[in-house]
């Protein structure tokens, strides 16, 4: 994993380094190959002639970027596999800015002389100089790129063929390439012209590709050694009962008596002596104490066997341990424990260890006959002194009564094992853009007609494992092919516009003058109308990736617009794939402990005691012998000694008459519980058909969008079987609304001069979709923008809203509050307030330097966690803050610099051509 870590950190170490010196060394030779015509540029005879034209002199990354600060907008993900739309993004398209100079298309176009002509090669820069103003000011018109993922640079035919947007994050827990697109739009495929009848005709071509990130899989495996230990608690009692028992009990069978016995055992630790233990039961209160029995001596008789009370039953664990050495880690075999029947339990599924070692023999009074005791190895145990230590270890199993008691899980040690596996999209893509813009000439309208393709292919790869997702990858790619059916479609008026001015411009002619019943004025606000109408449909669209878009002939007015359209693409959806399995992996059984009394429990043993054969109830045989010793000293002293079997017998008396055994086993065995569990935490795209619906009627705008997108298998994704996780449809609908109303007022100073701009802006906007869960939910947002805009450019935004949405089948809501504050000195202010189940705030503050220098610094109370579905978790993310930019050449990045919790971390994004 290290391994793989620090190769994706040299790659983006080395990407970054590549692409910031090829920035600044093609640029250089970009100035150097293009040939500047002034005159085509500033000329205001040939600006009258473009009624979407700005010149260039206006229009400045500065603008572009300070306008992107005025309208902020705020993610809000307050879970950790959570996604939710920028709530406060209220669409607000570019405000016209009073305080620029007047568009050169203000004027009527002076067509009283007839315009020089040029030859080819100027009539191409004069072309692409007229594409150029035209896309700066009015981008969502123009520009042939997927703007969707192209979020930097602006099209700029007339100075660049190439396009670099990225966005990248260098981070020891995970760096991540989170966008990388290029494109390229060769020159000579870029055209613009101006028909006659009021036309103008825009077809822009190129090749666009990038690499986009879906996500993260993780693999996770955890095994844990997990002890089983089951313990055998064995107990017997066994006593020898006096020859007076038998007088007690009268003529009572031995065999008639019940059996009941209490035992109990004590046991402290080493080194703390055990108290007596002492059984109180009030059953046995008035009972005869066979203990304090004295035997009548007329009575004995040595033909009797002993008596010998069995306490306890015996169970059998031969089968078990008998052919193993009862000692601390001794290996039980396997055939062992099925022979046996033991089985252990399984922590996995909670099954407990199963074992009940066979019954033996039962209590009760037994004779101290082999051939009549019914366990003959409790009776070696005890009686038979002429057994081997083999012998009576084997006995020894099968004397004792066996009780298993509840199985102990202990967790020795734990090792986890994490894989992180990230996943990006690369796409290749060919953009063509056909456009037909037509003023009429009796009413104060235009009607714009737009086929747009970007067919292409997709594959969902990963660079850590070298591994392809086929599913994703046809998935998006399915998308995007949908858009070479639009390349199909072929309108008469749009084709042969195109082809006509194709011809104009073999044949060198001029452009045609607009004779419409607008105005330079009122076509200006059409095109400003159209160009917010535009950007309002596909920022309210839920399409990531845009295939193809048919536009209907729409009327537009400087006061109104109305736009169908008819998308194809992929639809992004958030999703978390979840798969796993535990096994439960059996290790090998031994005794973990042992404490048996094998060597010492039992023989019971007793010593025959002469006694006078007349005093006794013996009776004699049939044979009798007699004896006389005689010991005779070295002085003559003689010592005599007769022996005569009439006079004497031998009866036994006890010695050992009573033993109580309390012994241990403890079986164990080293298990392995392992848990494998697999994740993925990001985005699919999806194949979808849109249509979209959106315009502006006064100060209102709205735009209102639905589409169905399908999943070829919504059940498995980037090697992940989802088995675990939230299900995911086959098919989906979803639905997205917009409406605002922006109340702009410009403050004038006695001379008629524009001193202020203020705009207020309400707006409501909201989501459903038929597959919402938490990662996809449905919402309703309702927001309030304040935005005020000097002449000296000190420049201040509020932003407050509320956010309602749906979690699960329950509403949620969240507050935020945005400002930022910008001074002529150069000093920008952002700050960011979210209130909801957590309080999350940012502070953001620079200063400009230099013309292309901005430092400053951030702060925030959350970290920024890039696996899959974007999160943020609670810390603190501080560090220094540097932008960057170059109008004139079109490059733009920012760079954050800083410490993300306790790790170091890096973001750079922006873009530039040359």
């Amino acid at each position: 994993m290290l391994k793989q870590l620090l190769s994706v950190q040299q790659y983006c170490n080395i990407l970054l380094f590549v692409l910031l010196f090829f920035t600044n060394l093609i640029m250089d030779k970009a100035e150097a190959k293009t040939t500047r015509f002034p005159e085509l540029i500033n000329s205001n005879k040939l600006d009258n002639q473009f009624p979407i034209l700005l010149p260039k002199k206006n229009i400045s990354k500065e603008n572009v970027y300070n306008s992107r600060n005025i309208y902020i907008s705020q993610n809000l993900t307050s879970e950790p596999v959570r996604v939710f739309p920028n709530f406060n993004n209220t669409n607000i398209p570019k405000i016209f800015n009073p305080f620029l100079a007047p568009d050169a298309d203000s004027h009527e176009p002076d067509v009283s002389k007839p315009n020089p002509i040029l030859n080819k090669k100027k009539l191409q820069i004069f072309i692409l100089n007229a594409l150029t103003n035209s896309a700066s000011r009015y981008p969502w018109i123009i520009d042939p790129r997927d703007n969707l993922t192209f979020a930097a640079s602006s099209f700029n035919p007339f100075q660049s063929t190439n396009y670099i947007d990225f966005s990248i994050k260098f981070s020891a827990e995970d760096p991540i390439v989170e966008r990388f697109n290029f494109a390229h739009f060769p020159q000579e495929d870029q055209f613009y012209w101006v028909l006659p009848g009021n036309r103008i005709v825009v077809e822009t071509q190129g090749w666009q590709s990038g690499i986009l990130y879906q996500g993260e899989t993780t693999d996770f495996e955890r095994i844990q050694v997990v002890r089983l230990t089951q313990r055998l608690w064995g107990m017997q009692a066994v006593s020898s009962l006096p020859q007076g028992f038998q007088e007690l009990v009268g003529g009572t069978d031995i065999s008639q008596f019940s059996i009941q016995s209490i035992a109990a055992e004590l046991v402290n630790p080493q080194g703390i002596p055990a108290p007596p233990v002492q059984i109180n039961n009030p059953n046995t209160a008035n009972s005869s104490n066979i203990t304090a029995l004295i035997p009548n001596i007329s009575r004995l008789n040595a033909n009797n066997p002993p008596l010998i009370l069995q306490s306890f039953p015996t169970n059998n664990l031969q089968p078990l341990l008998g052919d193993v050495s009862l000692r601390r880690g001794t290996v039980i075999p396997r055939d062992n424990l099925k022979q046996a029947g033991f089985t252990w339990g399984n922590p996995l599924t909670g099954e407990k260890t199963r074992f009940q070692a066979p019954t033996t023999s039962i209590p009760g009074i037994k004779l101290g006959n082999q051939k009549q005791f019914d366990n003959s190895d409790l009776f070696n145990i005890l009686l038979n002194p002429d057994i081997s230590d083999k012998q009576r270890n084997f006995s020894y199993l099968n004397s004792l009564f066996w009780v298993t008691l509840g199985q102990r899980q202990t967790i020795l040690r734990t090792r986890d094992k994490t894989e992180n596996q990230n996943w990006q999209r690369f796409y290749f893509s060919r953009p063509h853009n056909r456009t037909l813009l037509q003023y009429d000439s009796l009413v104060n309208k235009a009607t714009y007609t737009n086929i747009y393709s970007n067919p292409g292919a997709s594959l969902s790869f990963s660079a850590d494992q070298i591994d392809v997702d086929q599913i994703q990858t046809a998935n998006a790619s399915l998308g995007m092919l949908a858009g070479g059916l639009f390349e199909l479609i072929h309108l008469p008026e749009l084709e042969e516009s195109l082809q006509e001015a194709q011809k104009r411009f073999s044949r060198q002619e001029n452009f045609a003058p607009i004779n419409s019943k607008a105005t330079p004025e009122q076509r200006r606000k059409i095109n400003q109308i159209l160009n917010r109408t535009l950007f309002l449909g596909n920022r309210t669209s839920s399409l990531e990736q845009v295939s193809g878009t048919f536009t209907l002939p729409s009327t537009i007015t400087p006061n109104s617009s109305s736009i169908l359209q008819i998308r194809t693409g992929n639809y992004r959806r958030a999703v978390q794939f979840i798969d796993g399995k535990r096994t439960w992996k059996e290790g090998e059984t031994y005794l973990s402990k042992i404490d048996v009394s094998n060597r010492s429990f039992g023989r019971l043993s007793s010593v025959n005691v002469p006694i006078p054969r007349k005093q006794t109830s013996v009776f004699p045989n049939n044979r009798s012998s007699a004896l006389q010793v005689t010991l005779i000293g070295p002085d003559g002293q003689d010592f005599v000694q007769n022996f005569n079997s009439s006079d004497t017998t031998s009866v036994p008396v006890n010695i050992r008459s009573f033993d109580l055994a309390f012994d241990n086993i403890e079986l164990s065995q080293n298990g392995r519980l392992i848990t494998y569990l697999q994740t993925f935490n990001g985005y699919l795209s999806l194949p979808t058909l849109e249509g979209l619906w959106a315009g502006s009627t006064g100060n209102w705008n709205y735009s209102i969008n639905s589409g169905i997108w399908y999943n070829l298998n919504a059940n498995n994704g980037f090697n992940i079987v989802n088995n675990l996780g939230n299900s995911e449809p086959t098919f989906g609908v979803y639905t997205n609304g917009l409406l605002n109303y922006i109340n702009t007022h410009i403050k004038l100073n006695a001379a008629g001069e524009t001193q202020a701009i203020t705009s207020h802006i309400p707006a409501l906007r909201f989501h459903w979709n038929s597959g919402a869960n938490y990662q996809n939910p449905a919402y309703i947002n309702l927001s309030y923008s304040f935005i005020r805009q000097d002449k000296y450019r000190n420049n201040y935004s509020l932003a407050t809203g509320i956010v309602f949405y749906d979690e699960t089948r329950r509403l949620r809501q969240a507050g935020f509050f945005q400002g930022a504050l910008e001074l002529g000195t150069g000093l920008e202010l952002k700050t960011s307030i979210e209130i909801s189940e957590n309080f999350f705030y940012t502070l953001e503050g620079t200063q400009k330097v230099n013309s292309n220098w901005y430092f400053g610094a951030y702060l925030q109370n959350f970290r920024d966690i890039s696996r899959g579905i974007r999160s943020r978790i609670n810390d603190f993310a501080y560090g220094l803050l540097i932008k960057h930019e170059i109008p004139s050449n079109g490059m733009f990045w920012e760079s954050r610099l800083g410490m993300s919790g306790s790790t170091f971390e890096a973001r750079f994004e922006g873009g530039f051509r040359f």
